[in-house]
């Protein structure tokens, strides 16, 4: 009603690389073993707890550290000096804000679409209450289909490398091939050509100048996306 307002607009960053991070926060190369750039955990400790995990790093706790590797105040050894700064061996120069990176976004992703994947081999639309059996069965004609037309071995938990080849035109054409009814197929080859015009706008830090094109359509293909997902699938 004529009144002044003002706005304030926070953006965050979210799917940032994994390198990035930890070239930015001080921390030791992905090879290291503190494996995370959200919590203290190492390799051993992860793989043994998949399941309960919690944000515990931050920028200012990264800082408090490599002032202790810088000074070692307690005369410890390498080891000693290594496993009470959980792998940061850089002075963190920018903050970033703890989220899900871009790989991981990636593994998501394709962690679903495996299932959707094995669900329309399977015809599970069809099904009210698939037995475990089938379902070992569909996996199986999807993991032997995938290694004969894409070379991709299976793997027992979803990666980066398997994520990347899995979400690819080739892999969906190749999934279709075990797909009976056509109207599915035309169905799954939608929905992945709108994720395939999506992905360029999250990976890229840069969207408006990288791919404007997909960015504009972006509202509209993402409400399409979740329309397919929800009725359809």
């Amino acid at each position: 009603g004529g009144m002044q307002r003002s706005f304030r607009f926070f953006f965050r960053g979210t799917g940032y690389d994994e390198k990035m991070v930890r070239e930015l926060e001080g921390l030791e190369a992905s090879g290291s073993t503190y494996v995370c750039t959200l919590c203290d955990s190492t390799r051993a400790e992860a793989s043994k707890n998949m399941v309960l995990h919690s944000i515990t790093r931050s920028h200012c706790e990264n800082l408090e550290r490599y002032q202790i590797w810088r000074k070692n105040p307690f005369s410890e050894s390498a080891d000693e000096l290594r496993d009470r700064v959980k792998g940061v061996s850089a002075k963190p120069f920018m903050e970033t804000q703890p989220t899900l990176d871009a790989l991981h976004c990636d593994i998501g992703n394709a962690t679903e679409f495996y299932k959707i994947f094995q669900d329309e081999i399977g015809e599970v639309f069809l099904k009210s209450n698939p037995s475990r059996e089938e379902r070992r069965r569909w996996r199986s004609a999807l993991d032997k289909q995938l290694r004969k037309k894409l070379k991709l071995k299976p793997v027992m938990r979803m990666n980066g490398n398997f994520a990347r080849r899995l979400m690819t035109r080739e892999a969906v054409e190749a999934v279709c091939e075990l797909v009976p009814s056509e109207e599915r197929r035309e169905a799954l080859l939608k929905l992945m050509d709108l994720y395939f015009q999506m992905k360029p706008v999250w990976r890229s830090s840069f969207p408006a100048r990288d791919c404007p094109d997909q960015l504009c359509r972006y509202s509209y293909n993402s409400q399409q996306f979740a329309d397919l997902l929800s009725t359809t699938f």
